[in-house]
């Protein structure tokens, strides 16, 4: 098979999404059998669907990087365990995609709702609203951070019961 330009630049874009975290490279195992979907909870309240994301990743299709569907995932890690190929990571390879996307400075509308849900949840412990928060669950989440060493979301915890260190 000739290698032309066009193939050439087809795994130009995966080899940038597979340089950072090796195990990428399984992705090619796929054999798009969709078991991946079927139980990913992503999938039942969006459009998400991992499958056709490989397709179009090992396809070239960098367009996939403009689009919502990449940060529909939830990085629960049920689609790895269904997946009948060994060594198959799907959240490391959709944070893969995510760092591409940022690197390429893509306009994610839903992105600054999704930073902010990660703030709630490494300042509150969850991504329900602050008032809806208890101090007794604060204290829940300082212990367990503690025995997890999670030193930033203690020190939030702490801080948001008045605790002093």
């Amino acid at each position: 098979m000739v290698d032309t330009e066009e193939n050439s630049k087809k795994w130009d874009f995966f080899e940038r999404i597979v340089q950072d975290v090796n195990e990428n490279r399984n992705l090619l195992q796929c054999i798009s059998c969709g078991k991946c979907v079927g139980d990913c909870p992503a999938s039942k309240i969006s459009n998400f669907n991992i499958r056709k994301i490989v397709q179009r990743v090992l396809a070239g299709d960098e367009s996939i990087l403009e689009e919502e569907d990449i940060w529909y995932c939830f990085l629960c890690n049920k689609c790895s365990k269904l997946c009948p190929k060994e060594g198959i990571n799907i959240p490391l390879f959709m944070l893969a995609l995510r760092n591409e996307a940022f690197k390429k400075g893509q306009k994610i509308p839903q992105l600054k709702k999704y930073i902010n849900m990660c703030k709630d949840f490494l300042n509150n412990g969850t991504v329900m609203k602050e008032s809806e928060l208890t101090s007794e669950r604060i204290k829940e989440i300082q212990e367990i951070c503690k025995f997890a060493r999670i030193k930033y979301l203690q020190k939030a915890s702490k801080k948001k019961i008045g605790v002093q260190e």
